[in-house]
Formats: structure tokens, sequence, C-alpha cells
């Protein structure tokens, strides 16, 4: 399995995404990136915390939605200890189980699974952009204004949830998790080409994102 992990600040004065490749068992591994809500106060704060609730969960075998709630249950405590009124983040995950791949995702940061160099799955964003896009077309300013808003997210809630979806991988296949950051300014089809074929070429093209941007990729 080849793994490659990398984040960058982009046009931004830090990082609020985080990011994690952990293995949890015998053929057993999580996958996740997460990106702390602009707008709300202390995303790096609460991308870490929902990363880092995911992993203490799923490594004791809690299912994924019991993580969920473990992850909202951490991020309200961490909004108290703060004395802050809003944070929150976005999730998108991959557990691998042999070649059972759980993927499960909250906001807009995206799973993709490509196979034969074709794309197979993405995750559906859950926005603003995405519902109104489900039902008519829609002007280059509408798309500006309703960019970034989006519907579902990890923010300490009792209502937080995930969507989940189960796929068989196989030999070959390949794997995109990113943050809305990269997607946003990089054509994902030049991405992965350029992932597969080891010419990876973002690095020096940081200024020219206009977000934080993060991503792992996994060939299997």
């Amino acid at each position: 399995m080849k793994i490659f992990k990398y984040s960058n600040i982009g046009n931004r004065e830090e990082n609020q995404d985080y990011l994690a490749s952990v293995k949890l068992g015998q053929d057993r591994n999580l996958f996740l990136v997460a990106d702390g809500m602009g707008g709300y106060d202390c995303g790096d704060i609460a991308s870490k915390v929902v990363g880092d609730s995911y992993i203490w969960a799923l490594s004791r075998n809690l299912s994924v939605e019991e993580a969920t709630i473990q992850a909202s249950e951490n991020l309200n405590k961490e909004k108290h200890n703060l004395g802050i009124a809003k944070m929150g983040s976005t999730i998108a995950a991959v557990l691998l189980e042999g070649r059972l791949a759980t993927i499960f995702w909250a906001g807009d940061s995206r799973v993709y699974v490509f196979r034969n160099h074709e794309q197979l799955y993405q995750t559906q964003d859950h926005s603003i952009l995405n519902e109104l896009c489900k039902k008519r077309k829609l002007s280059f300013e509408e798309r500006e204004r309703y960019g970034h808003i989006i519907t579902r997210s990890i923010m300490g809630n009792n209502d937080d949830r995930v969507d989940l979806f189960k796929m068989e991988l196989k030999e070959g296949d390949e794997l995109l998790l990113c943050t809305d950051g990269l997607y946003n300014d990089c054509p994902v089809d030049y991405l992965i080409e350029t992932l597969r074929s080891d010419k990876f070429d973002i690095d020096s093209q940081n200024d020219g994102f206009t977000d934080n941007h993060s991503l792992i990729y996994i060939a299997l």
C-alpha cells in the first residue's frame, strides 16, 4: 500500500486542517482529513479534537456512529473549556479493513475512489451549493455567494451525524481524501495524475491557493 500525505497553509494566516493515517490493527487502517470551520473560533483546535476523537474511538472498536457521538461530546467539552460559543470541523475519512472501505463524512471535505484510472466514487458535499445544484443550474454569482456555506459538520451538538458508505475495493484502486481548499483551487484529475506518476508539484504553488489545502492519497 502506498500512502502520501500533504498539507499546506495556502493564502491564510494559519493552517486549520488536520490529517491522519493510523494503523489500528492487523489489516485495519484509518485515514482522515478534517477542516476547522472558517468564521468560527479555534478552527485548528476543532479539527484536531474531531480527528483525534475518531482515532481514539475507532481504535477501541467503537462503531462510526459511536465515534461521531464521542467526537461531538469532546468538541462540546472543548467549547466550554475555551469559553466560546461556536466551533466546528468537517470530517472525511476511510476506515479500511482488508479490502472493505467504510467511508464517512460531514461537510465539504471529500473522499474520491478511482479504479483503472477512472473515478468510481465521490462523496456528496453537505453544502448549500450542492443542494441548489440538484434543483437548477446556478450562475457564477450564485456559486460565489453560496460556495462556502456547509449544511453539516461536527459542532458539538446532539444532532451531529455523518453519512456513511461501504464498498469493496480491489488491488490497484486509489483513494483521495482532501479538504475543500484543495479541490477548489486544483483540478482533481490533474492532481491524481501527478500523484500516481510521482510528479506531485503543488507544493511550489502554495501562494496560489486561497485556503488551507490537505490530502491523503492511498494506492492499494
